[in-house]
């Protein structure tokens, strides 16, 4: 059961609270390389969110994720990214 969770999480909130009610509004692939050292692009989270100075973002290495990153001995490390706004 420990491996089908996820190692790695990130939480970050912009001008929302921890508890505050918030609904999911993307979900975002990030492609990394050598273990994640490299990076082909830099994201923004005003690209995914029609408020950028109200929102909260999750970053996490998902089993699929790590599978793949396992399968390249990390020459790809993938992750996800899912972006939540306050709940209307």
């Amino acid at each position: 059961m420990m491996m089908l969770q996820s190692c790695y999480v990130q939480n970050v909130s912009v001008g929302m609270t921890a508890d505050e009610p918030a609904q999911q509004v993307a979900k975002v692939k990030n492609h990394y390389f050598v273990d994640g050292l490299i990076q082909p692009k830099q994201d923004e989270a005003k690209n995914h969110v029609s408020n950028d100075k109200k929102f909260r973002m999750k970053t996490k290495i998902t089993f699929w994720d790590g599978f793949l990153s396992g399968l390249t001995c990390g020459i790809y490390t993938p992750s996800t990214t899912y972006y939540y706004e306050p709940a209307k």
